[in-house]
């Protein structure tokens, strides 16, 4: 009954200029959309009496982007901001050192975030500040002394052959 009635209608908008009408309205409704979703340039760390106090989002992420690679076992943060009411949300994404353990790391950071922040931007209102491991950097491998003796214990080692001289 349902498809009977949307084919009608489906029918009956591609007849004349309503196609067309249809493919406008469409249009607008997806870049309203997008201005309306699309975050703003600065952010607002506080006001006072005398006005607002802006920061640029990228300041914020470069400030983000450095307190995360002063803890030696993260790297490559990749930082998203979203604010909603006036809200500052965070989400940090980064790769684990091999060695390093998540939930000490996320607290230190954290931590670290909410105050530079505070501190150094004066931003008041703090969200969420999300920490999402992204993947894990192994360290470099070294032998170790049993692998090594053990090579060396394989008995004597073979002299190369000289080669025979020709005649």
């Amino acid at each position: 009954m349902h498809y009977l009635l949307l084919a009608q209608t489906a029918e009956s908008l591609s007849k004349g200029g309503n196609l067309l009408m249809l493919a406008a309205i469409l249009a607008l409704a997806c870049l309203l959309f997008v201005l309306v979703r699309r975050q703003p340039k600065h952010v607002v760390a506080y006001a006072t009496d005398n006005g607002q106090v802006m920061v640029s989002r990228s300041a914020i992420v470069e400030l983000v982007q450095t307190s995360c690679e002063q803890i030696k076992e993260v790297s490559k943060p990749h930082v998203r901001m979203q604010i909603k009411g006036g809200v500052t949300h965070f989400e940090v994404r980064l790769k684990l050192a091999s060695g390093g353990q998540l939930r000490t790391i996320e607290e230190m950071l954290q931590t670290h975030l909410r105050k530079a922040l505070t501190e150094n931007l004066g931003i008041e209102n703090l969200g969420r500040i999300n920490i999402v491991a992204t993947g894990f950097k192994s360290g470099r491998m070294e032998a170790s002394s049993s692998i090594t003796k053990k090579s060396s214990d394989n008995g004597p080692e073979l002299e190369p052959e000289e080669e025979a001289e020709p005649k």
